[in-house]
């Protein structure tokens, strides 16, 4: 069940990818040939009244969007390579844009539909010294020695600034309020004082206004944890154990998920999402940031590459990245068994 839910994690980011493409191309009048969701043998086709051929393939891990005259010249006005630069710019930018549109849609409706699980003040489990004071699951602390509390960061503060002395609690219980006195302990694991409790987490629905911005910033952090993990990567060769391949990438989407349930797989859809978009903007032969390239060369000295020599270029670096996902995929068949 879970792997299922990875392998479709998977291969929606990758089509609404090839979809941005797509519906770019459409936009800008150039020609699409193939819509194919999934890769491998042919299992059913349809063609529409544009000539563009619909796809169902065998293996569903992923899809890919084919241009008339994508990588080689031709005289159809239609053709990819006959447009405009700016035509030609924004249809390659659409793929990665559209990963970056998943996340903030995903954050944004989870936030504002679902809301977003949030550690509260009550008590979901007591432990003896807790249990001794008299508190019971449920309790509400609203006071801290006499002080309004308002989160649990305000409460962890409290118990730390007592440095070790007995504090008072006020706690909601059933709508009245309870005076408790409990004493702390240190806890040798965790280096500091503690009452006994484990505070419960409740759903914290949050308006569309307020989840807008908020999913803008995940984007932003996201991007950013990103590019400073590529640079370590690259030039400092830190966490090159940890890359992962498709094999390895599902089986850390269902062993999350099954830990974590829906929140963590909205998240890994978000972070992954923003993750594809980010690689494919990389200048690297193969990948949309390689045409993206090609396309501003040609802006600047108002001359394109030949066609077959860039998809000669592009075939040689997605030949490579071939090679690498297949060293990847070995690595994880090795590290999971």
């Amino acid at each position: 069940m879970y792997v299922i839910l990875a392998l479709l994690l998977l291969s929606v980011l990758v089509i609404a990818h090839e979809f941005g493409h797509f519906l770019a191309a459409r936009l800008c009048g150039i020609d699409v040939m193939e819509f194919s969701v999934g890769m491998g043998p042919l299992l059913l086709k349809s063609k529409d009244e544009r000539g563009t051929q619909y796809s169902l393939r065998l293996f569903p891990v992923g899809g890919f969007c084919q241009f008339k005259g994508e990588d080689e010249s031709s005289s159809d006005p239609a053709a990819f390579s006959r447009q405009k630069v700016w035509k030609r710019f924004v249809t390659v930018l659409s793929g990665p844009l559209m990963n970056f549109v998943i996340a903030f849609v995903v954050i944004t409706l989870y936030l504002s539909a679902m809301g977003l699980l949030t550690v509260v003040p009550k008590a979901a489990e007591l432990e003896e010294n807790a249990i001794a004071a008299g508190m019971m699951i449920g309790d509400e602390i609203v006071q801290v020695n006499g002080a309004e509390m308002t989160d649990t960061n305000m409460i962890a503060q409290a118990i730390a600034d007592s440095e070790g002395q007995p504090i008072s609690l006020t706690v909601l219980r059933g709508g009245d309020e309870v005076e408790l006195s409990v004493p702390l302990f240190y806890d040798e694991a965790e280096s500091r004082y503690r009452i006994g409790i484990t505070f419960a987490q409740e759903r914290q629905r949050i308006s569309l206004a307020e989840s807008i911005p908020f999913s803008v910033s995940y984007n932003i952090e996201s991007t950013k944890l990103i590019v400073d993990t590529l640079k370590n990567l690259i030039f400092k060769g830190e966490g090159a154990d940890q890359v992962t391949g498709p094999v390895g990438t599902v089986y850390v989407i269902q062993d999350v998920t099954q830990q974590g349930g829906i929140d963590i797989y909205l998240e890994l859809l978000a972070l992954i999402s923003v993750n594809l978009g980010v690689m494919n903007l990389l200048p690297v032969p193969g990948l949309d940031g390689s045409r993206l390239l090609f396309l501003l060369v040609e802006g600047i000295r108002r001359k394109p590459v030949k066609p077959e020599i860039e998809g000669a270029i592009h075939a040689a670096g997605f030949m490579l990245l071939i090679g690498l996902m297949v060293v990847l995929t070995y690595q994880d068949i090795v590290r999971i068994f």
